[in-house]
């Protein structure tokens, strides 16, 4: 699974290492040239900004296609010949999109944090300014959040590779990278409904999370909405095994 897992992250950055470096060349060259020519470096900057984070969403993009690709586009034969077992491949993909959604997620904050510190007019918020807030919320706040955010992600992460997955098998793969995107509305249609049918039951129990100075930081529906998440997570990534396995039975 490690083998794997590194190649489809080298396989990434080969193709696509256009994504990271020029938002962060533009980004160089207007602190660099700012005392040179002021004007041409703003627009740098700006550019270099703007680059930078439509580049996450474009780095997003690449990384369910590039999944897609490898498991059931032109690569699917050989990817799938690799002697690993489906749970090891199931959990390759898994850790494979939160590991690109880590390091994308580290080197955009990063460059935000370079640029307040180094005084930019790109960042006008102040370190203070940040750091007041961050007292103001509250560390167990602040945690909080953070693990209701990683059981969101997971979930996300489990859900696009299970529509993948389906959305590439033989009755869908007519529609192309359609099939996926097919999948992933319609499971997003059915928690919807799902939700809303166990909300009338009140199945769910608002929590809310209140700020030093009294204000709301988070509301959402509560542990149970938390467990059913967690439920799905399990069974997108149990459906994902079964193609795998289904597949190399098949083959």
């Amino acid at each position: 699974m490690g083998k794997l897992l590194g190649h489809q992250i080298k396989n990434h950055f080969k193709n696509y290492w256009f994504i990271p470096v020029l938002p962060l060349a533009l980004i160089v060259f207007g602190l660099l040239f700012s005392s040179v020519n002021y004007n041409l470096a703003v627009r740098s900057l700006i550019i270099g900004i703007t680059a930078l984070s439509f580049g996450y969403f474009a780095a997003a993009v690449t990384v369910i296609v590039g999944d897609y690709n490898m498991f059931f586009g032109d690569s699917a034969l050989f990817y799938e010949s690799i002697p690993i077992s489906p749970s090891a491949k199931t959990f390759s993909r898994f850790i494979y999109y939160f590991v690109m959604f880590a390091i994308y997620t580290l080197y955009l904050g990063a460059i935000f944090v370079f640029l307040t510190l180094a005084g930019t007019e790109v960042s006008t918020i102040s370190w203070s300014e940040i750091s007041s807030v961050i007292n103001e919320i509250g560390t167990k706040n602040l945690l909080i959040a953070a693990g209701i955010a990683i059981i969101f992600l997971f979930n996300c992460i489990a859900r696009i590779v299970f529509s993948i997955s389906l959305g590439g098998c033989k009755k869908l793969r007519r529609f192309g990278f359609g099939g996926p995107v097919i999948v992933f509305i319609i499971l997003g249609i059915l928690e919807g409904f799902a939700t809303k049918l166990l909300d009338t039951f009140d199945f769910f129990t608002k929590m809310e999370l209140f700020m030093n100075n009294g204000d709301v930081f988070v509301n959402f529906k509560g542990i149970g909405f938390l467990a059913l998440l967690a439920v799905e997570t399990i069974l997108f990534l149990f459906g994902v095994y079964y193609f795998h396995k289904k597949r190399i039975s098949v083959s």
